[in-house]
């Protein structure tokens, strides 16, 4: 609540006498076809394979202005392939002050792949990840689900205020995020009321980055997320956080995180239960040259699991890690881009023996 009431206050000092000059208009995004083949090597049998050819597209309506005493305004709109507006976000910013806003399904500030060199992307943020047909919440500690590196303050429509740039040493900068509400919110127009969360997402959410260029090259990012009022069916709420540092040097750039993750335990103990997630993520990439650029990424997530006897009570502890290594190429002409990405995923979905491959073929088409 008091990380509402100074953002709010924040915002409304931006907007007394402002006047708004008229903005400009702007249309950015890209097209991009895909050819993905997919297989299982595994002692347990995956559901999704073959081979698929997709087209798929994704622009921002953008636009922005100045009002009469210096405050840049901006807005955005996303599009997708399914002609769905979403993620969109007003910002306000002046530079004594920093920036205000407000996002809608936008505004994601976690660190998790602030480590990632990935030419194409990060081995866990695209193409086949999980082989449930719907993807599986980790948030109240199943025994099975996908990958995960916890929730982010994007996937809720939520308030923010950034410091502004160049005031402290070392780059280090900072932004908070409030969401009012952890209900479902996405594509939320004016005047949208907010639905009921879940049990186990409490009522509000907030999340806070740190970031910071300490050396010529170096960036360094950490992120802390957490869901407020937890029901008390929860023994413990949920939380997520961890640090990424990347490191570029010539043509080369190696990357470094460290994450976890707590779901919201139940007070009354399941049979099985995932307690916490330990994710470590390393990658290096090299520009062979102006065009031409390659990479590797390697992504381990360890679930540590208690199984407790319906009889005794005893529990007994286990941990599976699902691993994501990828390579990648990606080659690049003005604004046309074509990537070749190839991935081995061990243990998918933290099941034992559960293993699966993916290439991915893709042209890309900026504008």
């Amino acid at each position: 609540m008091k990380t509402t009431k100074i953002t709010l206050a924040v915002l409304v000092s931006f907007l007394v006498n402002a006047v708004s000059f008229a903005g400009e208009l702007t249309v950015t995004g890209n097209a991009k076809a895909t050819y993905a083949i997919r297989g299982g090597d595994s002692t347990t049998a995956v559901s999704s394979g073959g081979k698929g050819i997709g087209i798929a597209n994704e622009f921002t309506l953008g636009a922005s202005g100045e009002t009469d005493n210096g405050i840049s305004w901006k807005y955005a709109q996303d599009i997708d392939g399914a002609t769905v507006q979403d993620d969109a976000s007003l910002t306000l910013t002046l530079p004594t002050l920093g920036t205000v806003g407000i996002f809608v399904s936008e505004g994601g500030i976690s660190s998790k792949y602030g480590w990632s060199p990935a030419v194409y992307a990060t081995g866990s943020d695209y193409g086949w990840t999980t082989n449930n047909a719907s993807t599986v919440a980790h948030d109240s500690g199943l025994a099975t689900a996908s990958f995960t590196y916890g929730d982010d303050i994007g996937g809720f429509n939520n308030f923010q205020y950034h410091t502004p740039a160049g005031i402290l040493p070392f780059g280090i900068s900072a932004k908070v995020a409030y969401a009012p509400n952890t209900g479902g919110d996405a594509n939320a127009s004016s005047d949208a009321a907010g639905t009921v969360p879940n049990a186990e997402d409490g009522s509000s959410a907030v999340q806070y980055q740190v970031n910071a260029t300490p050396l010529d090259g170096l960036s360094v990012t950490a992120s802390y997320f957490e869901k407020e009022n937890t029901q008390s069916i929860y023994k413990y709420g949920y939380e997520a956080g961890g640090a990424s540092a990347k490191y570029a040097v010539g043509p080369v750039t190696i990357g470094y995180g460290k994450f976890y993750v707590q779901p919201a335990i139940p007070a009354a103990t399941r049979t099985i239960l995932t307690q916490d997630y330990e994710n470590t993520s390393y990658g290096i990439a090299f520009n062979v040259n102006e065009s031409l650029s390659l990479s590797y990424t390697n992504e381990k997530s360890e679930a540590n699991k208690k199984t407790v006897d319906v009889l005794t009570r005893a529990d007994t502890k286990s941990t599976v890690e699902t691993t994501i290594d990828a390579i990648q190429a990606a080659y690049t002409m003005g604004g046309m881009t074509i990537s070749v990405a190839s991935k081995d995923i061990s243990d998918m979905d933290y099941t034992a023996g559960l293993n699966a491959k993916e290439t991915v073929l893709a042209i890309s088409m900026a504008f």
